[in-house]
């Protein structure tokens, strides 16, 4: 964010999963996932895709991090991938990975 916004509210990632917008996941994991950051996805997908759907795409996401996107220009560093023929993304602020679907950003 630029030094010329002023920023008048933040929503934490905590604040989501107690409103049920986000839901955690692997939690029990997020050390050996994930270095202990959490691992969220909107409740949209979550509703949509089974656990074994959702791990599917973090391993995919994981093998994408390692081999993939250090070969990319940092413009380009979005991951995407599909499932039931609909795009979904694995988003890392720096504080969380969050899965969702594009329509939930």
């Amino acid at each position: 964010m630029s030094d010329e916004w002023e920023v008048i509210s933040s929503y934490s990632w905590q604040q989501g999963v107690a409103d049920g917008f986000l839901v955690e996941l692997f939690r029990n994991r997020w050390s050996q996932l994930s270095q202990g950051k959490p691992i969220l996805a909107t409740s949209h997908l979550f509703g949509e895709i089974s656990l074994a759907g959702l791990r599917e795409i973090w391993n995919e996401f994981v093998q994408w991090e390692a081999s993939t996107k250090p070969t990319l220009k940092e413009e380009d560093q979005m991951f995407s991938t599909t499932m039931n023929s609909e795009t979904i993304w694995v988003v890392d602020d720096g504080t969380v990975f969050t899965m969702m679907y594009p329509s939930d950003y």
